[in-house]
Order: C-alpha cells, then sequence, then structure tokens
C-alpha cells in the first residue's frame, strides 16, 4: 500500500509535470518553491530514477518521468473524482468561515463571490471583517485573510489572487487645468497630494515611482490625509489635488473622465493580493472549497 508521504511526492510530481515550473506547482499547492523541490528530490531517491531535466530556463520530464505520469495522472484523477463523490454524498457543506479582508479586496473579491457561494451551500456561514491593517490569524479566530503581499507574514500560507497590481496617479481635470503640469514626480512637492497611512500609523505613506530600473520614493504632503483609499482618490475626484491609487481602483473613474492619469512611464507594478490561512492549518471542506471558489475565473 503507498504510504501517506509517497502520495503527497505522487501529488507534487503531479503538478510540477502540468505546470512543468517549481514556482508555479508551489503557488498551486500551497507551499514553498523549495518545498516542492525537496519533495521531487526525495521521490527521485525513492525511485532511482531522474524525473526532470532541469536548467536555469526549462523544466521538462524525462523518459522515466513521463511514463511515471501517463500511469500516475489518470490514477489519481481517478481518486480525486471518487472521494469527492463520496464526500458529497455523505454531507453538504456547512459550518462558519470568519475571514478578514482589506477593504479594496473584500470589495474586488469578496462582494462578487460570496454571494454565489452563499447560493450554492445555503449551510455556511460567512462572517467578514474589513480591516486595511494586517492582523494575527490565530488570535483573531480567523479561518483566512484577503491582503496585499507586502503585508505577508512568515507563518502564513499564501496563493496569489487577481494579479499584480499598477500604482499610478490620478487628479480631477479641473484641478489638472488650474496648475502647472507635472512632467516628473518630483514637481509633485509643488501640489497638494492627498496623503494615505496605514491605520494606526502617524504619518502619511510615501510615494513611489519607477522608471528605467530607476526607483524614487517621496515623502509628498498636502493639507489632507486619510487610512481609506476610497476617500482618497474621492478627494481627488472632487478637486482637491492629486492621490497615488491602484489602476484597478479606479478604472471606472479613469473611463468616464472623473480622473485623469499623469505620470504613466513613472508607474510601479507590485504585488497584489493575497489568499492566507496558518501554515498547518487543518481545513476543512468548507475552507478548502471557498478557497477554490474564490480563486476559480
Amino acid at each position: 500500500m503507498i504510504s501517506s508521504s509517497d502520495f503527497v511526492a505522487l501529488k507534487t510530481f503531479l503538478m510540477v509535470a502540468e505546470q512543468l515550473n517549481f514556482r508555479a506547482a508551489a503557488e498551486q499547492l500551497g507551499l514553498s518553491a523549495s518545498a516542492v523541490s525537496q519533495q521531487i528530490a526525495a521521490l527521485e531517491q525513492r525511485l532511482g530514477v531522474r524525473l526532470f531535466n532541469r536548467t536555469t530556463r526549462s523544466v521538462s520530464l524525462t523518459d522515466d518521468g513521463q511514463a511515471l505520469y501517463q500511469h500516475a495522472a489518470p490514477l489519481l484523477e481517478n481518486l480525486t473524482q471518487a472521494l469527492g463523490n463520496a464526500q458529497s454524498r455523505s454531507h453538504s457543506l456547512r459550518g462558519t468561515l470568519r475571514i478578514h479582508a482589506f477593504r479594496s479586496a473584500a470589495q474586488r473579491f469578496l462582494d462578487r463571490k460570496v454571494p454565489g457561494f452563499l447560493a450554492t451551500w445555503p449551510d455556511v456561514r460567512i462572517d467578514i471583517t474589513t480591516q486595511d491593517a494586517p492582523i494575527e490569524l490565530v488570535s483573531g479566530g480567523y479561518d483566512l485573510s484577503l491582503r496585499l503581499g507586502e503585508v505577508l507574514d512568515p507563518g502564513l500560507v499564501a496563493v496569489p489572487v487577481g494579479g499584480r497590481l499598477h500604482q499610478i496617479v490620478v487628479a480631477s481635470p479641473a484641478y489638472l487645468a488650474s496648475h502647472a503640469p507635472i512632467r516628473h514626480p518630483n514637481d509633485l512637492r509643488q501640489h497638494n497630494c492627498i496623503g494615505w497611512r496605514w491605520p494606526g500609523a502617524v504619518l502619511p505613506a510615501t510615494w513611489q515611482f519607477r522608471h528605467n530600473n530607476q526607483t524614487l520614493t517621496l515623502p509628498l504632503s498636502g493639507n489632507l490625509v486619510v487610512d481609506d483609499r476610497e476617500r482618497q482618490y474621492q478627494a481627488a475626484i472632487a478637486g482637491v489635488g492629486f492621490a497615488q491609487v491602484t489602476a484597478e481602483r479606479v478604472e471606472t473613474h479613469l473611463a468616464s473622465g472623473a480622473l485623469v492619469r499623469i505620470l504613466t512611464a513613472w508607474e510601479m507594478e507590485f504585488d497584489g493580493y493575497y489568499l492566507c490561512w496558518t501554515a498547518g492549518k487543518t481545513m476543512s471542506p468548507t475552507m478548502r472549497a471557498f478557497i477554490d471558489w474564490l480563486r476559480a475565473d
């Protein structure tokens, strides 16, 4: 009979074989790339064959790896389907999920995805807390957290959702028409910049720009500081001054002309949102189903 460790290693092998990329496979499995690499190395040692050809640029299956994949993939698929069928017959999803989410993440993902999940699984109860600050999941009693990649904790398993984000500078047409033009980020020092600060912080966050591999960080200021991103861009729409926000957050206002995008050559791209849970946490069927539901297109 196959051992539990062999089963885990085989599942990892199949994911790498499908992705042909160790990092992509790790993201799908909720593991680190190094953990996936170690599992594959241990499986190769256990079998006495090399399963992958690995270079700095590519990953491919060896003949032995291809043979293992062809035999193992349908077996695991049949087993997964059988277990899923047995589970669906035995009980419906139920229980409570407590979720922490940044406000922007809740608006972008939870508001769109939760109603459909609850309609499909009416015995599930979802309790959402929106707070733009990283919280500790265990002490807070949360099952999941939806937060930005820049505030991930080492003890969390984190899978990306929604892709990378684009940080842009915007202002209203009226403000731009009545002030000197902006050609470089340093020009913003002479303008009113609407500050945003992390909840609990004293000073507003600095503004960051990137152009031709040059990164520029500026402590810009103005006569308004907020701790809510929506309030920040709404103030920009009202003509208070410039705001630095993510393009994804204000796309409808850009399309309508309520906001104008400037300094496009200096825009930064950065890690977006991640769905997180405590490493080692026993995952209920409800929690697993919600993670898959949220990550599905």
